[in-house]
């Protein structure tokens, strides 16, 4: 069950910031994001000590249509650059204390780690895990990307993730995502759930040239003219036109919000599984905290519709969950600031 945020300890942490010794709202942004995190956690100071992110990794069947700047076995050599410590987000982890955690759902048939990684990270490197729901989705342009027991068990994974990060007592997550073909996927996704014509969604993804935004937008045309999902059915979206990455972040946040754990989200795609899960439970809604506005049409769409406000204006065109632990970093000092600051001594005799 999804509680509503707990106004209390909203007010108090509100309460708190206007009595340090700065100018009101003198952190603006960061202030709203932390009584945000008081509410989602019932804690007027808040804590985010200990911050994990999640890199779910999957491989789409609709790549080999070419709708992204780089091959399907891509995904595969971002995953290894993370598990040596060479991706961005990798060093951002490791330079910023948050445990980079990459989950491996729905990698092609065969992938085995090329790399110097340990189970369990270490020398600062990220933690690799196996939770191969399938290996990939199918090429939705000519049958339904995913299974309805497939969907099931995404979404029952992204939950067993969240209940493991808080039994690890981590205090924040970070949500990201690696899967060449992924941003047409959740161009699919939120066209069908949004009732949108393709065209107001699909975007250059990871920089794809103009030929190739064509093809883009004519695949998810043609996709959704194909299976017709029903934008009040987002479990049947998914199926039909989704990610495994998608369907188990969908799941990490409602997850999340039912027990009452931040959860950052990062650019595009975790937004489009932020969006299935409101359309799943609508309380979700209050418990979403975007990290910043990307350049992709789609998720500025859900940001729109949701009405949300990132916590950054960075611009950033990257995915992997760069902007959520930058972002998640940025909450975490803020934090620190909100209980170690000190108090206006006039405010405290009055």
């Amino acid at each position: 069950m999804i509680k509503p945020l707990d106004q209390e300890a909203m007010a108090a942490a509100r309460r708190r910031w206007d009595s340090l010794i700065k100018p009101p709202q003198g952190l603006a942004a960061l202030e709203d994001f932390v009584v945000h995190l008081a509410g989602i956690t019932g804690q007027a100071v808040p804590a985010l000590n200990r911050r994990r992110a999640l890199i779910i990794v999957a491989d789409h069947g609709v790549a080999v249509e070419g709708v992204s700047a780089y091959p399907p076995g891509m995904t595969a050599e971002i995953v290894n650059a993370f598990l040596n410590g060479q991706s961005g987000t990798a060093v951002l982890g490791r330079e910023t204390g948050t445990e980079i955690f990459v989950i491996d759902v729905g990698l092609q048939a065969g992938y085995l780690p090329v790399c110097r990684y340990s189970p369990s990270g270490g020398a600062g490197l990220p933690v690799f895990q196996g939770r191969k729901i399938a290996p990939g989705t199918r090429n939705f342009l000519f049958e339904p990307a995913l299974t309805p027991a497939e969907v099931t068990a995404a979404l029952d994974t992204g939950a067993a993730l969240v209940r493991e990060a808080i039994a690890a007592g981590i205090e924040g997550l970070a949500l990201g995502e690696i899967g060449i073909g992924n941003t047409t996927a959740c161009s699919a996704v939120v066209a069908a759930l949004l009732d949108l014509p393709p065209g107001l969604v699909v975007g250059r993804g990871s920089g794809v040239a103009a030929g190739t935004l064509v093809k883009k937008k004519r695949v998810v045309e043609q996709a959704l003219a194909r299976h017709r999902p029903a934008p009040d059915d987002p479990l049947g979206v998914l199926a039909a036109v989704g990610g495994l990455e998608v369907a188990v972040l969908t799941g990490a946040v409602l997850a999340a919000a039912g027990e009452r754990l931040p959860v950052v989200l990062d650019g595009f795609v975790t937004c489009t599984a932020a969006l299935c899960a409101t359309k799943l439970a609508p309380q979700v809604r209050d418990y979403l905290l975007p990290s910043h506005r990307s350049r992709e049409a789609g998720q500025q769409k859900i940001l729109e519709y949701l009405g949300l406000r990132p916590l950054l204006a960075f611009d950033l065109q990257y995915g992997e969950g760069v902007g959520a632990v930058l972002a998640l970093h940025q909450a975490y000092l803020a934090t620190c600031v909100l209980r170690d600051m000190g108090f206006w001594r006039e405010k405290e005799e009055k």
